[in-house]
């Protein structure tokens, strides 16, 4: 009976005008290349990935310069409050634990204790080793 009354209702409510669509909203474009001048072997330089960053996107180096440092203190905010933080289709970053431990002196083969600590790892992305192992 609860559904009758529900139904009336909606019957005798006035028809509401239709809503103006948005207009659709287009594809996102294909990600453009990156067009990058490196040797295998050598050293990129901040100065020189920050060009390369303000070329790709079409802005100033000054701009992609704030911008790469934003992120880079954002995921480092994270990494030191213990996250593991994945950076797109590159990998994930993170903080190990190491327990203590007992090692040998090389030298002398006297055994050694090793504290505790902590250490930054990466961990690659399954799209990475892939990309990489071609």
């Amino acid at each position: 009976m609860a559904k009758k009354a529900v139904k009336k209702a909606a019957k005798k409510a006035p028809a509401k005008k239709a809503a103006k669509k948005a207009p659709a909203k287009k594809a996102a474009a294909p990600a453009k290349a990156v067009k990058v001048a490196a040797t295998a072997g050598k050293t990129v330089t901040a100065s020189a990935l920050l060009q390369s960053v303000a070329d790709h996107l079409g802005v100033k180096k000054s701009e992609a310069k704030a911008l790469t440092e934003g992120y880079l203190d954002v995921v480092k905010a994270y990494v030191m409050k213990g996250a593991k933080v994945k950076i797109g289709d590159i990998g994930m970053i993170m903080i190990r634990a190491r327990k203590a431990r007992m090692g040998r002196n090389p030298q002398t083969g006297e055994p050694v204790k090793i504290k505790a600590s902590k250490k930054l790892a990466f961990r690659q992305s399954a799209v990475m080793k892939a990309a990489v192992a071609r």
